[in-house]
């Protein structure tokens, strides 16, 4: 049974931090000034175990890797593995989903309304605070623009901010399940692209 307390200990998931001032968006300096990072789109017969170490090391969803490949086949996520420049050094993973699949909610991503949702955001720590993330994001709006989608969203721990910089935009708070038993107040962000 779901514990439907909310948790606000200082046991909540690692998420990548978000650093600066989270009020004021990147000018277009500051955006052109994120360092550069090479993608590709993951699959699972080369790209599974380090999926599974980025979410090992991050502690969450080690076990869900084989449905996102299979989301990912169906079109409905798309995954990226990011590594620093001419390297094969990763430096973190993010995707795309089309619709939300543990909690069903429409404002978060549905494809007929041409919402979808960066998920599975990860960063390793040692590239944390240095400019990465936002240039992960731009990549992710990149990809959800190819895919006809006009609004993305993200969401994270309601006391976790920062994404405003990247003009992302609070809709949203609610409690969130994120598949243990505990439920956290969440933050739910959206950028119109």
């Amino acid at each position: 049974m779901v514990n439907t307390a909310i948790t606000t200990s200082e046991t909540q998931p690692d998420f990548p931090a978000v650093t600066g001032d989270s009020e004021k968006p990147l000018s277009v300096v500051e955006a052109a000034s994120l360092p550069d990072l090479d993608y590709i789109v993951p699959n699972p017969e080369e790209h599974q175990k380090l999926l599974v170490a980025m979410r090992k090391a991050c502690g969450w969803d080690a076990g869900m890797v084989p449905t996102w490949f299979k989301q990912q086949a169906e079109g409905t996520r798309f995954m990226s593995i990011f590594y620093l420049p001419n390297t094969t050094t990763p430096v973190g993973m993010g995707g795309v989903e089309l619709q939300d699949f543990d909690q069903k909610d429409k404002d978060v991503a549905d494809m007929d309304s041409k919402r979808g949702c960066i998920v599975s955001l990860f960063l390793y720590k040692q590239y944390r605070g240095k400019g990465y993330l936002g240039k992960i994001l731009a990549i992710c709006e990149e990809i959800a623009k190819e895919r006809g989608l006009e609004v993305l969203t993200i969401y994270g721990l309601a006391k976790a901010g920062g994404y405003e910089k990247f003009g992302y935009k609070t809709f949203k708070m609610a409690v969130r399940n994120y598949g243990g038993p505990n439920n956290w107040e969440t933050r739910y962000l959206e950028k119109v692209l």
